[in-house]
């Protein structure tokens, strides 16, 4: 009986279950939680930022590749098309899609000079394929009150004007997604990008 009594003395008595219900985290325990959910957090936001930068890169080699069909189209036929799809249908080069207003179906050549894009709703090519659902690309031959022939990127969001503006002309350093101003359609003469609030334009060549 001794025995008996002595082990029961040793042995801890349970936690009551109010107590174990009651039972808050500790301090420690807090931190690390907020460590670990900050860690996270931080993970989702490069990995997003990641993203978005990789549909830019993808969005600035597109319309890189369009100015430089432009400028083919241009050498060969002596004509800027105002109608982008021009440059992968060669029954298009019609006068009403030149802004030469000439027909250039003989001078077109043999081989297309852009592969072919979707075309969208509101005219010109469509960029949904390139993650930019809503967006288009379209020329223009006028810009701020300048005569010159553009790419005009209508639909894109004041966040990813700046970064598709990073890509045309961060080379100087400056970083316009910190609230810089990004240069205004007046000043595409002097910048190969250029923005006005609403549409980014790339610059083709001055007439």
């Amino acid at each position: 009986m001794k025995q008996h009594a002595t082990m029961s003395k040793a042995m801890p008595k349970a936690m009551p279950k109010a107590m174990l219900m009651q039972r808050g985290f500790s301090l420690v325990e807090v931190i690390i939680t907020i460590a670990i959910i900050g860690i996270l957090t931080a993970g989702l936001m490069t990995a997003l930022s990641s993203g978005d930068n990789s549909k830019i890169t993808a969005l600035f080699s597109k319309t890189q590749d369009i100015v430089k069909a432009v400028s083919l189209y241009q050498a060969k036929t002596s004509c800027t098309p105002n109608n982008l799809e021009v440059l992968f249908d060669k029954a298009m080069a019609t006068a009403a899609n030149n802004f030469c207003n000439q027909n250039t179906t003989t001078l077109y050549g043999t081989e297309d000079y852009i592969s072919a894009m979707p075309l969208a709703a509101a005219g010109g090519l469509d960029l949904t394929k390139i993650g930019f659902p809503g967006s288009y690309v379209t020329i223009v031959n006028t810009v701020g009150g300048n005569n010159v022939y553009a790419l005009q990127i209508t639909g894109l969001t004041t966040s990813e004007q700046e970064h598709f503006m990073n890509q045309c002309i961060g080379q100087n350093g400056v970083d316009y997604t910190t609230g810089t101003a990004m240069p205004a359609a007046a000043a595409i003469l002097t910048n190969p990008c250029a923005d006005d609030g609403t549409n980014v334009f790339m610059l083709i060549n001055k007439y």
